[in-house]
């Protein structure tokens, strides 16, 4: 799933493309030339899919694709490489991609719809923005053009959680998406070596998380002599998940909201929960004193990968990156560490799994002035057909090949990352996972030690957080989260900034200054702000869509779905 924070180089000139047909005079001459391009193209890049509609007129669109300045000078612009060729020689529309650096493309979108030259297609994470589109009136319905994709309608029938989620308030469909694996989105890893050494067990609840912590931190488990280890990490980001312990689902961008007696509620005595918790830990030394000026986690990872935390809260896990890689560096700079899943412990708030990767993700639109909806359309069914999805695994052979169980397997790190990574955001509305492949279990190979040690992880990961018989932190995934209006966002905004400011004062201030009355201040904060507004839209939100929102009870259900699919 996209992140929303990201930097990236300035935003460079993109070249687009369009290739210019030329008509050959002379049947043979045509015919010869033709059968060259074709012979080369078959021979130099092993098209799998024929060159549908070559020599046939072809409608124009236009397309926008993220520019994240990752692409390889060898391989061209997000505008013009071997993929936007391929592309436009085999799809039924001839494209022109409009690259908008990933950054920045809130802002560059809404100059190019109010300048009238937004693209027909836009492909775009942020639901805000795509929902800023919608209230504008510059968006599609699509449920006309839904018989030009009949891949698409074939997916919205297995599973009507995706037409949910395109479908705005007046009751017609607008966006495209796709699914994802359901995938637990923050994780506790603790130092299992370090459990066996000090004689301690995986903690099951949070005066347990409390104690083995304090263990970790000064009973110099690392054996060098020091008081330099940290029995857990604290950071603008892992706080998130330490949160979630408590079921208090209060971020950077959002406050806390439960369901209590059919209404939504701010939930105050779980942030408190929390909060006590976290001031806890910090009185005891046993997370990083700076912990506040590490505001990506970036310090807390390094001390990990040093072999200086206990419990690693990782607050946005990449399980094969984290699983092989950053595992591979641990065990480098600590060569006899061992670590494993941890379940979040039950607290005083009850028993809590943590958040969960968006399994159905909203990602395009289509611009209400496009020229021929018809033609978008059957594009975007071009591009989610399974055969087109098979091309951009890229050559088999030469990027991958088939592992144990008969899935694609990367054949040479470097090729693939060159020549095939950047080609994802092209794609970003193609579902994967509805081909078994694409589950992480799947694309891991068994056979290799490192990989079997990553799989094994990951296996007791899915068996401790994605359980429905705990309960889940807030309402929904946060793209599904209701976007305030722009008066109530600007509240809501202060509030988050002057709130958090009174949560960390409590944390580092000692006796002087308590979580209670830290709450009872961002109370105070809340009424005169008339944080009451923003209480009464939560609740006419959601009287009048909790029956066709994608809430909890939709997660779940995907992720059992999910889950039967894998053990298949």
């Amino acid at each position: 799933m996209d992140t929303y924070s990201h930097h990236f180089d300035e935003k460079e000139d993109q070249k687009t493309i369009m290739l210019n047909k030329k008509l050959w005079i002379g049947v043979t001459l045509g015919f010869i030339i033709a059968a060259a391009v074709v012979l080369v193209n078959y021979t130099l890049f092993n098209d799998n899919v024929s060159d549908s509609g070559n020599h046939t007129a072809k409608n124009e669109i236009t397309v926008s694709v993220y520019d994240r300045g990752m692409i390889p000078v060898s391989e061209g612009s997000y505008a013009e490489n071997r993929w936007t060729d391929w592309i436009d020689r085999n799809g039924p529309v001839h494209v022109k991609f409009v690259p908008i650096q990933r950054s920045e493309s809130r802002q560059i979108l809404m100059k190019l719809i109010a300048s009238g030259s937004a693209p027909d297609i836009i492909n775009e994470y942020n639901t805000t923005t795509r929902n800023n589109l919608y209230e504008q009136n510059q968006l599609l319905p699509l449920d006309n053009v839904l018989k030009f994709m009949p891949e698409y309608e074939k997916l919205i029938t297995q599973y009507p959680q995706l037409k949910k989620a395109g479908t705005k308030s007046d009751g017609k469909l607008y966006e495209i998406g796709k699914l994802n694996e359901a995938n637990p989105l923050h994780a506790f890893f603790i130092r299992t070596d370090w459990l066996k050494k000090l004689n301690l067990e995986v903690p099951k609840t949070q005066e347990e998380f409390f104690r083995v912590a304090k263990a970790f931190t000064e009973l110099d488990p690392d054996g060098d002599g020091m008081d330099d280890t940290y029995g857990t990490n604290l950071s603008y980001y892992s706080e998130t998940a330490l949160n979630e312990m408590f079921g208090d689902s209060s971020s950077s961008t959002q406050f806390s909201w439960g369901i209590k007696d059919g209404n939504i509620v701010r939930q105050w005595e779980n942030e408190l929960a929390s909060l006590t918790f976290k001031k806890r830990l910090y009185d005891h030394h046993i997370i990083d004193k700076d912990y506040m000026h590490d505001s990506s986690g970036s310090k807390a990872k390094q001390d990990f990968l040093k072999g200086k935390i206990g419990i690693y809260i990782n607050p946005s896990v990449n399980w094969t990156e984290f699983t092989i890689s950053d595992l591979a560096i641990l065990k480098k700079n600590v060569p006899g560490a061992e670590i494993a899943p941890m379940a979040y412990p039950k607290t005083s708030m009850g028993a809590f799994t943590g958040a969960i990767n968006n399994p159905i993700q909203m990602t395009t639109v289509i611009n209400v002035h496009t020229k021929s909806p018809e033609a978008d359309a059957r594009y975007i069914d071009f591009m989610m057909k399974p055969e087109t999805s098979v091309k951009f695994a890229g050559d088999e052979g030469v990027h991958w090949q088939k592992n144990a169980y008969g899935c694609p397997s990367v054949l040479d790190t470097y090729k693939e990352k060159n020549e095939v990574s950047y080609n994802a955001d092209y794609r970003m509305f193609v579902t994967k996972i509805n081909k078994k492949c694409e589950y992480i279990t799947n694309k891991l190979n068994s056979e290799v030690p490192e990989q079997k040690k990553a799989l094994d992880i990951y296996k007791n990961a899915q068996n401790m957080y994605l359980d429905p018989s705990k309960q889940y932190p807030g309402l929904t995934v946060g793209e599904y989260m209701p976007v305030f209006p722009n008066s109530l966002n600007m509240i809501q905004m202060a509030l988050l900034e002057e709130i958090s400011d009174l949560y960390v004062k409590a944390i580092i201030s000692g006796s002087h200054y308590s979580p209670e009355q830290a709450i009872a201040d961002a109370q105070a904060v809340w009424n005169k702000a008339n944080g009451k507004q923003l209480e009464d839209y939560m609740n006419q939100w959601y009287a009048e869509n909790k029956d066709q929102v994608f809430l909890v009870k939709d997660i779940w259900e995907i992720v059992k779905r999910q889950m039967a699919e894998m053990q298949s």
